[in-house]
C-alpha cells in the first residue's frame, strides 16, 4: 500500500508540473522540470536511507524525528477533532489538557535553544497536514517536502533570471544543482519550506521593489519573513541586511551601490553592538557562545566524529570578533578531502574542491559588473559572508556545518558568476549546450 500511494502521489505530482499552465512562467522546459523533481525526490528518498542505515537513532534523526511526533498529532485528528484542530492552529495549544498528547512527542518542547530561538512545532504541524492526504505513509512526505524545494527553486529562478540574460546555465547550476544543496534541501526536514519560503519572499520583494503595488506581494512579503522567522530563525536575521539594501537599490535604479550597503550594514552593526553593551547576557555574543557550547555537548553525547578544534568563543564583543576569521574560513573550506571518509563528508569536501575552483575562475575571468549586477552581487555576499560567520563560529561539528550553510550557498554562486566575464563563459561549450537544454 505504500508504494501504490508513493506512486499515486508521484505521478500526480509529475503531471502537474507537464501540464499545469502555471509551471510555463518559470520559463524551464516542462522536460526539464520533471527532472529536477525527480533529482529531488531521489535525493529525499537517499536522505531517509543514509538516516536509516548509518545514523540508527531515529528519534535524534531529523528527517525522521518531526514526521515521528505528527503521528501522534496526526491520530488525534480522529479520537480528538476539536484538539486537534486548536493544536494545528496554534489555539491555546499549551494548556495542560494536551498535556498527554505532548507526552507521546518528543520533539514539542525543546530544552535547548534558549537564546536562539528554534522551532519544532511548525514543522510537525506541517507534517501533520500532509498525513492528511498521505495516510501516514513516509515516502509521500518526501515527494511533497521535495516538491516544496523545487517551488522556492522555481521562484529563485524566475526572480533572479533578468539578470543572468546571457548566462542563464549558470543561474540553472547555482539554483539547482549544487548537489549539498539539492541533498539536504529534499528531505523531511527544515530546509525544503525554508527554501519554499525563501524563494518566495525574494519573488515578493522583487515585485514591491519594481513597484507592483500589490496588496498581495506586501501581504506576501511580511508572511514569509514571519514563517521564515519560525523555520530558521538565523537565515531571517542574516539575510534581511542584505535584502533591505538590494530593495532599496531596485527602488533607486540601483543608484550608489556601496555606499547603500555600508549604510545598510553598518545601521545593522551598530544596533547589534548597542544591545550587546545594554545587555549582554540577552546579546547575540552570549546566544553564540551558549549554542556552541551546547554543540561540544552534543557532540560529546552522539560521540560525534566529525568535530573540530575551534577557538574558545567568550561572552565579549572582542572574542566573537576574533572567532570570525577561523569561523568564516571553516564554513567556507571545511570539511577537507582527508576529514572524513564518509560517504556524505566526502561529497562535501569534493564541492568545496571546485567551490575553490569557481573562487580562482573569479580573478582570471573577473569582469566589473554593471550596477545592476553589483547590487545584486553584494546581496548575494552580503547573506553568504553573515550566515557563513555565524554557522562557522557556532558549529563546530562539520556535518551541521555542512546543513547550515546550505540556504546561501546557490546565493555564494550566483554572486560569482556575475562576477566572470561572459565572453569567457560563451567559449565553454558546456554551458552553450546546458543553455539550449533547459
Amino acid at each position: 500500500m505504500n508504494l501504490l500511494i508513493t506512486i499515486i502521489w508521484f505521478v500526480f505530482f509529475v503531471l502537474l508540473l507537464w501540464k499545469l499552465p502555471n509551471f510555463s512562467k518559470f520559463n524551464l522546459q516542462r522536460r526539464t522540470l520533471v527532472f529536477l523533481f525527480l533529482i529531488h525526490a531521489a535525493a529525499g528518498v537517499a536522505l531517509s536511507l543514509i538516516y536509516t542505515f548509518y545514523y540508527p537513532q531515529r528519534n535524534l534523526a531529523d528527517t525522521f524525528k518531526y514526521y515521528d511526533d505528527a503521528k501522534v498529532l496526526y491520530k488525534t485528528m480522529f479520537t480528538q477533532p476539536v484538539d486537534f484542530i486548536r493544536i494545528m492552529i496554534g489555539y491555546k495549544c499549551d494548556n495542560i489538557m494536551y498535556k498527554p498528547i505532548y507526552a507521546e512527542m518528543n520533539h514539542w518542547f525543546i530544552s535547548v535553544n534558549k537564546y536562539l530561538y528554534n522551532d519544532n512545532r511548525t514543522l510537525i504541524r506541517l507534517n501533520a497536514f500532509v498525513m492528511i492526504f498521505s495516510f501516514g505513509h513516509y515516502h509521500v512526505h518526501v515527494l511533497f517536502f521535495a516538491m516544496l524545494s523545487l517551488l522556492g527553486k522555481l521562484f529563485f529562478y524566475k526572480t533572479f533570471e533578468p539578470l543572468f540574460n546571457d548566462r542563464k546555465a549558470l543561474l540553472f547550476i547555482a539554483i539547482f544543482l549544487i548537489p549539498s544543496v539539492v541533498f539536504w534541501s529534499s528531505g523531511v526536514m527544515k530546509e525544503g519550506p525554508l527554501f519554499f519560503i525563501l524563494g518566495l519572499l525574494c519573488f515578493s520583494a522583487d515585485r514591491l521593489a519594481q513597484n507592483v503595488r500589490s496588496v498581495k506581494y506586501y501581504m506576501l512579503s511580511f508572511l514569509c519573513f514571519g514563517a521564515l522567522f519560525f523555520v530558521k530563525f538565523y537565515v531571517a536575521i542574516t539575510i534581511l541586511p542584505g535584502l533591505i539594501t538590494w530593495f532599496w537599490l531596485k527602488r533607486k535604479e540601483y543608484r550608489n551601490p556601496l555606499k547603500k550597503t555600508t549604510i545598510v550594514h553598518l545601521t545593522f552593526a551598530l544596533a547589534a553592538f548597542a544591545f550587546h553593551f545594554i545587555s549582554p547576557f540577552h546579546s547575540f555574543v552570549h546566544g553564540f557562545k551558549w549554542q556552541k557550547s551546547n554543540f561540544y555537548g552534543l557532540a560529546k553525547t552522539m560521540n560525534s566524529g566529525s568535530v573540530i578544534n575551534t577557538t574558545p568563543l567568550e561572552n565579549d564583543l572582542w572574542s566573537f570578533i576574533t572567532n570570525i576569521p577561523e569561523g568564516l574560513f571553516n564554513a567556507l573550506f571545511r570539511p577537507f578531502l582527508w576529514d572524513s571518509l564518509k560517504p556524505v563528508m566526502l561529497a562535501s569536501a569534493l564541492e568545496n574542491v571546485l567551490l575553490i575552483l569557481i573562487f580562482i575562475l573569479c580573478f582570471y575571468w573577473f569582469k566589473k559588473p554593471n550596477n545592476t549586477k553589483l547590487s545584486f552581487v553584494l546581496f548575494c555576499f552580503s547573506f553568504t559572508l553573515m550566515l557563513f560567520t555565524l554557522s562557522g563560529v557556532v558549529t563546530p561539528i562539520i556535518g551541521t556545518l555542512v546543513r547550515y550553510k546550505i540556504p546561501a550557498m546557490s546565493f555564494l554562486l550566483m554572486g560569482c558568476f556575475l562576477l566572470w566575464d561572459e565572453d569567457k563563459v560563451r567559449e565553454i561549450k558546456f554551458f552553450s549546450r546546458l543553455n539550449g537544454l533547459i
